[in-house]
């Protein structure tokens, strides 16, 4: 009798001891493991850098580099009269302009006027077929993104808070694609500069009918930095698989 009840007295405290590990145990089996904590952790800071990295604006030198990455050398130049004048080029042919902008910081105002846009499809067609791997400047917006964002630099380095440019408007077709184009590259209508009496000022100034387009250059150039280091990601991931 007195056997039975220690072999009892001792089952309840097997069974006590279990029943306090049990919890514990159990609750080891569903935690995450230290090194899945660990690569949360890595995960979250990458995140958090890469936040921050999208705030800041790209600088000449990033964007040069992701241009020649892509096949396109970059030229600016500037003159005594604050005009200025940036020209991309193929890379394996220096001869071959594939397009240009040219314009000039206004006098009164912070302002950069940007008078001349021109993208050279042929030329684009010749860097094809030249070097297979041509991307067309990297991005869905082409070279153009990469010549304006080297003058917007330049514009912001001189006091410059906003752009301006005129949509030329030479046929309804190619006018409303000119629209569709600087819209999704960031800039926003202002009005339509047209034959009437009140639009000879802005005729003057700009020497045709289209539309006016602005927006503030900072937001423009944040908004191309996003899209260039997203492009500049995929090429990087491309080469690593």
């Amino acid at each position: 009798m007195a056997l039975n009840k220690l072999l009892t007295i001792a089952l309840l405290c097997i069974t006590c001891t279990a029943l306090r590990i049990l919890p514990t145990a159990a609750f080891s089996s569903i935690s995450t493991p230290r090194t899945a904590h660990k690569a949360r952790i890595s995960s979250l800071l990458m995140m958090s850098a890469d936040v921050e990295s999208e705030t800041t604006i790209a600088d000449i030198e990033e964007i040069t580099t992701f241009a020649s990455k892509n096949g396109v050398d970059l030229k600016f130049t500037t003159n005594p009269t604050r005009g200025y004048r940036g020209v991309a080029v193929s890379k394996k042919d220096p001869e071959n302009i594939l397009g240009y902008i040219e314009g000039f910081i206004r006098p009164a105002g912070k302002v950069l006027h940007a008078d001349k846009m021109e993208i050279f499809k042929s030329a684009l067609y010749s860097a094809r077929r030249e070097n297979d791997s041509f991307t067309g400047g990297g991005t869905y917006l082409g070279p153009g993104l990469l010549i304006a964002f080297v003058c917007l630099l330049h514009g912001i380095e001189n006091g410059c808070q906003t752009i301006e440019f005129l949509a030329i408007d030479d046929a309804e077709f190619q006018h409303k694609r000119l629209i569709r184009y600087y819209k999704t590259a960031g800039f926003e209508e202002v009005r339509y500069v047209g034959e009437e009496l009140k639009d000879i000022p802005d005729r003057l100034v700009w020497g045709g009918c289209g539309t006016l387009m602005t927006n503030d250059i900072e937001q423009v150039l944040q908004k191309w930095t996003r899209i260039i280091r997203g492009a500049n990601r995929r090429m990087e991931r491309e080469n690593n698989e």
